[in-house]
């Protein structure tokens, strides 16, 4: 099977999965079909009069749209501003479920592209730190010391934001 014929099925079998990744890096519907569409583009390019293919397809485009995750965020325009949440929204509404979403993603648009990449693979794709390593570049240890900063990154964000929030009943912690 050619290279062409090899993405055109993967993107049939696994094209949202993979727009689905780049959503989890991005929270950018446009942005993430462009991080696949442009990763897509590179695979094929890159492989163009190569003999043979990747032998793990999926895993190629997969690091190709790392790739382009990374190179956008380095690239992205300070005109991205994130405002403030709304206030004085009930505890149990659906309005604050949303809100605490929304401040999940702004704690994520906090930390460093790579420390998203490791967390978003190890989470969302639940790859292993050996996996993750391969796609990321960098060796296991790395990938562990990224995830746990991440992780302490976003308890300190999360619980200094939820002590400021007025009326929060979470502010001691999950029970």
């Amino acid at each position: 099977m050619s290279l062409d014929e090899e993405l055109s099925v993967l993107v049939r079998d696994r094209g949202h999965h993979l727009i689905r990744v780049a959503y989890q890096l991005t929270h950018d519907g446009a942005a993430a079909e462009d991080i696949v569409q442009e990763a897509l583009f590179s695979v094929c390019r890159s492989w163009r009069g190569r003999s043979g293919q990747p032998e793990r397809l999926e895993a190629y485009v997969r690091r190709a749209m790392i790739n382009e995750f990374l190179k956008k965020r380095s690239r992205r325009a300070s005109s991205d501003l994130l405002t403030d949440a709304p206030e004085g929204i009930s505890r149990y509404s659906f309005e604050e479920v949303l809100v605490e979403r929304d401040e999940v993603w702004r704690a994520l648009e906090l930390l460093s592209p790579r420390q998203r990449v490791v967390l978003v693979l190890r989470f969302y794709e639940q790859l292993p730190d050996s996996e993750i390593a391969s796609i990321a570049g960098c060796r296991q240890a790395t990938v562990r010391s990224l995830a746990a900063r991440a992780l302490s990154a976003l308890r300190i964000h999360l619980a200094a934001s939820a002590a400021m929030s007025p009326g929060s009943t979470h502010a001691e912690g999950p029970s």
